[in-house]
């Protein structure tokens, strides 16, 4: 719930939306909480950003409009604000929301990802299963987009459940290959996956899924 209402107060901040007192207060939280302050300086930075390629976009529409027949210079000056108010009140209400949910999801996922050691892979003695499992899961963490990687760890873990016999040989690593296809997930933004992979994990008394599983349900209140 910290994360929201610092959302929140962030907001109200930059829309000049607060009272004396509650602008005062917020200040020295900025000066205190380093976490407050790291999200108010990325948000802040957000909305310059869409600030500035909202009037690169009016300019666009202005010329558009001008370059049209039947069409007034002062209705245009007009339509153009019109046009550019309602987006710019778009893009900050929805726009930078989605942005810091991103940005929330991206930090649970830098927390706990981290590159597999296939020096302490344990369970079957297929070194080529091992090497291709390290591969994937290393993946994870250096490509940018994950959906390849995503297929290929979902076909084998629903092989495993499934008890097929073609990834037999996988099951010795069931619980790594949820743990990483999990994070691959909410690398994806996909937390629905994530949480169905690390709910079995948590029951079974893994600490680290316990964590995790908490940290994205917190994404979600």
């Amino acid at each position: 719930m910290a994360n929201k209402d610092n959302s929140e107060r962030i907001e109200r901040y930059l829309r000049e939306q607060m009272t004396p007192e509650e602008n005062e207060a917020f200040l020295n939280d900025l000066r205190n909480n380093k976490e407050l302050r790291e999200e108010a300086q990325m948000m802040a930075l957000l909305i310059k950003d869409m600030k500035e390629e909202q009037s690169k976009q009016d300019e666009v529409i202005k010329q558009k409009i001008l370059t049209s027949k039947g069409k007034s210079t002062a209705m245009t000056i007009r339509l153009v604000k019109w046009i550019g108010s309602i987006a710019a009140m778009f893009i900050l209400l929805f726009g930078a929301n989605q942005w810091y949910t991103s940005y929330k999801i991206d930090k649970v996922y830098n927390a706990y990802y981290t590159p597999y050691d296939a020096s302490l892979a344990r369970g079957g003695d297929d070194e080529a299963i091992k090497q291709e499992l390290a591969e994937l899961y290393n993946k994870v963490g250096t490509e940018k987009n994950v959906t390849s990687v995503i297929t290929r760890l979902q076909t084998i873990y629903d092989g495993i459940q499934s008890a097929n016999d073609d990834y037999a040989d996988y099951t010795y690593y069931e619980n790594d290959i949820a743990w990483y296809l999990a994070l691959a997930y909410i690398k994806d933004h996909n937390l629905d996956k994530a949480e169905e992979l690390l709910k079995p994990l948590a029951n079974n008394g893994d600490e680290e899924a316990i964590k995790l599983l908490h940290a994205i349900l917190s994404l979600e209140e």
